[in-house]
């Protein structure tokens, strides 16, 4: 079941685009290796911010993401990318 389960992520990250939905601020193209680096930054320090919310039940938890996406867009848009167009 592990090795299945490990062969199922392996086969749908190879479908995944490498696009995350940020553009650069200032024109330049996306160079994707520092985007990710940033974005993965910017996540952890998402995952590590001080984010008050109502302890329990579903709408803490959606509260929660809802707050985390918000300090990831800051984040990146500090570092000069925004939300790309879709």
């Amino acid at each position: 079941m592990r090795a299945f389960l490990i062969a199922m992520a392996i086969a749908l990250a190879g479908c995944a685009s490498h696009s995350s939905g940020y553009a650069r601020t200032d024109g330049v193209s996306v160079d994707p290796l520092h985007q990710q680096a940033t974005l993965a930054q910017c996540k952890g320090e998402a995952a590590t911010a001080p984010v008050q919310v109502n302890p329990g039940g579903p709408y803490g938890v959606v509260e929660r993401e809802r707050k985390e996406a918000a300090v990831v867009d800051a984040c990146m848009a500090r570092n000069g990318y925004i939300q790309a167009k879709q």
